[in-house]
């Protein structure tokens, strides 16, 4: 298949720090490249792709109309089978409006669906989410079908890197109030238990609660770090007793999740969004309902109980990269051939 994939115009690819929507961009291009596809990429200048994928390359964090106008000629004269839209524009849509039939074109929605107040305006919006969760959510709020293709990691990179686990905690994250960082500074000084903090302070909207969270952190029990690499990453799961993730809203997927998992590290999250899509209770982790019952499995160390190699399992299972690449071929084929239309 001829196959056009638009990234953000935020961020060169492949990300040289810690991140997700563009990073997921990346390596799906690759792998559709890798089992035989003809692939573009809409992405900034600066991105390195392999020799066989082509960039469109956009100036950085333009405009996303003055990029759409970069590769919109190519677009509407049906150069692509299939198109894959990860940008938060959604201009290439506009390109299909009023044309019949209009172009294969996918919107991979990655965020809260109340971004969106309606969904573009074609017959087809196509939308796809990234869990059943978040499709059902971007469904009710847009009043259209929407599919799911969970998201892959790259279980290569993300493994056991052989040194001991301590008695500390992680928490990786954005320091946002949708992602609870106030509430695992709060828990990790009143039970007097050790929490790693590692999250961007760039890309947060509220500057103002990240210097909140900063101020209250103790640096004893809970320690608040900026972001870091991929690299530093792995580290951290590999080394910690597990991963803490508290979400204040419905949080549609989570890659430090998966990513955890692939790493051996145990995960204690609550019931909101896809989370429990993600954790099967007492497998790979577990699923609170209360601040309450989080602090009750810690004080009783129970995350030390659990399998490390039953833990990376589940993710090869469910969450790799060729488990991703492979459902979302399977989704491109059928809508560039017109067996899908949603």
């Amino acid at each position: 298949m001829k196959i056009l994939i638009i990234s953000t115009t935020v961020f060169p690819i492949p990300l040289q720090g810690y991140g997700g929507l563009e990073q997921l961009a990346y390596l799906l291009a690759v792998g559709l490249a890798q089992k035989g596809h003809q692939v573009t990429v809409v992405a900034p200048e600066g991105s390195r792709l392999p020799p066989e994928i082509e960039l469109i390359p956009t100036a950085p964090r333009e405009d996303e109309e003055k990029a759409w106008a970069r590769y919109r000629g190519r677009l509407e004269a049906g150069e692509w089978e299939v198109i894959l839209d990860a940008s938060w524009g959604r201009w290439a849509m506009m390109s299909s409006a009023g044309r019949d039939p209009q172009l294969p074109i996918i919107n991979w929605h990655h965020t809260d669906p109340s971004v969106y107040g309606s969904t573009p305006p074609v017959q087809y919006p196509m939308w796809v989410g990234l869990s059943k969760s978040h499709a059902e959510n971007l469904s009710r709020h847009l009043g259209v079908p929407v599919k799911f293709v969970y998201n892959g990691i790259d279980t290569e990179f993300y493994k056991a890197n052989g040194k001991p686990r301590g008695s500390r905690y992680a928490w990786v994250a954005r320091y946002t109030p949708e992602k609870g960082a106030a509430e695992i500074i709060e828990l990790a000084q009143k039970l007097r238990v050790g929490v790693d903090m590692f999250g961007d302070l760039e890309i947060i909207g509220n500057p103002g609660y990240a210097q909140m969270c900063l101020s209250r952190a103790d640096g004893l029990f809970a320690r608040v770090s900026g972001g870091i690499s991929r690299e530093a990453v792995v580290d951290v799961l590999s080394t910690h007793a597990g991963l803490l993730q508290w979400s204040n809203w419905q949080e549609p997927f989570s890659l430090v999740i998966p990513e955890a998992m692939a790493c051996g590290c145990p995960v204690i999250a609550n019931r909101r969004g896809a989370m429990p899509e993600l954790v099967v209770h007492g497998v790979p982790g577990f699923i609170v309902d209360s601040l309450a019952e989080l602090a009750a499995l810690i004080a009783q160390g129970e995350v030390k109980k659990l399998n490390p190699d039953q833990i990376r399992k589940h993710v090869e299972k469910k969450f790799s990269l060729q488990v991703f690449v492979d459902a979302w071929e399977k989704l491109l084929t059928e809508v560039a051939s017109g067996a899908a239309r949603w």
